[in-house]
């Protein structure tokens, strides 16, 4: 099964959103990164570029050209160096090294060393006469510079480039420098992601409780759908925005409503049938002995008229059949008030053992016996249970045995006690076995609803009398059943009821 038919619709909607928003806000971090990164960079190399033209133009402002480079820039290039903060450094054309504003410059290899051709010819041929580079701890710009012809004229801040190279400037930048501005980048970084960590924060918060607004008239539903199973009512929800929930919500109280009434029109419709049945039921069991009385009592009445001779004995006949009718009658009228009485309880605490053998008693035939089980010690076992009720349960049981008797075959009923546990729940498990025909396959499907019956007596509410017995305590009934070599029942009772 896979991950998304695990989750929920609000688990999934909710991931999704924050999956969407999180990732937004990753693309959105990542591109003000790298945008805060190519900025500070740009701006660094364009303050660089700035702070290189402002030494040039400097120079070009306070220097006296004179055919010594180095007695050019001895009274000046420690004030320059001073007022831009910097390390200069003069080459001739030719690379070689004339001078530099830091005394302790001197002793760096590559400062005095002359600037290789390669380097020397990039510079000349670079638009601006300018290149950079990068040298152990330092990097920097080699600028060449040219003399200014036209007296110090600063009315441009780009450095002159004429006909008349003079030397070679080179501004001297500390390493430092670049690893400021890396660390200042990476400070940015930091606080960005600091800032966007807590907005996904705030956004699952905020999804969170948006999810709950959105799914709410959804756990509305479910509630009133698991409040009408309970309660048998349908109450509307209210939901006053017109939106897609709106519609959803109006909908469903239109379905309530029309369920309600369809629900309403069965209950009737199976009301009535029920009364038709039970009306069918009680007419054809009481037509039955109607039919004899009816005929008994014309024959008697022709008797009297013709001054039979044998009328007492015919009258004696008469009332031994009356009788009889009459009592099948009381049995039919006492079956029905036994099923419409069933949902009347007296619970007690009953030793079932006990109990068990007193009905058992009552048959007093040697084919009703009771097994003892040798596994438990059951003669003390408790349940919770009308002994009325039990009566009935175990009589229907035993009589339904003893009525499936086969031709030829005697039969044998049996009835045991054994503890259980079904669903962690202990139960006391009474077993009804017999030896005689069986329940038909096509039957066993029907056996525990009302009014059928395969005998051609009975009403048919026995067994369905039984289950609703069983079924008001919290137990359950089973049984197997084999054409010809038997039924066992199985009845099961919670030992003690919550």
């Amino acid at each position: 099964m896979s991950i998304k038919k695990k989750l929920t619709l609000s688990q999934q909607i909710f991931l999704s959103m924050i999956a969407l928003i999180s990732f937004s806000l990753l693309l959105v971090a990542i591109l003000n990164a790298l945008q805060i990164r190519n900025e500070t960079i740009a701006y660094n190399n364009e303050r660089l570029a700035r702070k290189d033209r402002a030494v040039a133009k400097t120079i070009e402002a306070t220097i006296i050209y004179r055919d010594d480079i180095k007695m050019s820039f001895e009274s000046i290039i420690q004030n320059i160096s001073y007022i831009h903060k910097l390390k200069i450094n003069i080459y001739d054309l030719n690379g070689q090294f004339i001078i530099s504003s830091d005394s302790l410059d001197y002793n760096q290899s590559f400062i005095k060393s002359k600037i290789d051709s390669i380097t020397l010819r990039k510079l000349n041929d670079s638009q601006e006469k300018k290149i950079e580079y990068e040298e152990g701890e330092y990097y920097g710009t080699y600028r060449k510079l040219y003399r200014n012809n036209e007296g110090k004229n600063l009315s441009s801040s780009t450095p002159i480039i004429n006909s008349s190279p003079f030397c070679i400037l080179d501004v001297v930048y500390d390493k430092s420098t670049k690893q400021d501005v890396q660390h200042r980048i990476k400070q940015q970084i930091q606080k960005f992601i600091i800032i966007y960590i807590l907005l996904i924060i705030v956004t699952i918060a905020f999804a969170y409780f948006l999810l709950k607004q959105i799914t709410s008239p959804l756990r509305s539903i479910a509630r009133h759908l698991s409040r009408a199973k309970s309660k048998k009512t349908n109450t509307p929800l209210r939901w006053t925005v017109k939106d897609e929930i709106g519609q959803l919500i109006e909908e469903y109280n239109n379905l309530m409503r029309e369920l309600e009434k369809r629900t309403r029109a069965l209950v009737k419709s199976e009301k009535e049938g029920a009364w038709k049945n039970m009306a069918k039921q009680i007419a054809h069991e009481i037509k039955n002995p109607l039919t004899p009385m009816r005929l008994s009592v014309q024959h008697i009445e022709k008797s009297l008229q013709l001054n039979d001779g044998k009328f007492d004995l015919k009258l004696s006949q008469f009332s031994q059949s009356m009788i009889s009718q009459i009592d099948t009658l009381a049995r039919v009228a006492n079956s029905f008030a036994d099923f419409a009485n069933v949902n009347k309880q007296k619970i007690e605490k009953v030793q079932i053992e006990k109990e068990l053998l007193k009905i058992i008693n009552l048959f007093n035939i040697k084919s009703v016996r009771y097994k003892k089980n040798k596994k438990f010690e059951l003669s003390n076992l408790e349940i919770e249970i009308d002994k009325s009720h039990l009566t009935r349960v175990i009589n229907n049981l035993i009589n339904n045995s003893l009525q499936a008797e086969r031709k030829d075959v005697p039969i044998y009923v049996t009835i045991q006690i054994t503890l259980e546990k079904k669903l962690s729940l202990e139960y006391c498990l009474i077993t009804v076995s017999d030896n005689g025909s069986g329940i038909s396959e096509l039957a066993q499907d029907k056996i525990f609803e009302p009014n059928f019956t395969t005998k051609n007596s009975g009403m048919g509410l026995g067994l369905a009398m039984i289950k609703k017995i069983i079924d008001d305590l919290s137990g359950f009934i089973d049984y197997d059943t084999q054409i010809n070599k038997g039924t066992q029942f199985y009845i099961y009772i919670p030992i003690k009821q919550d």
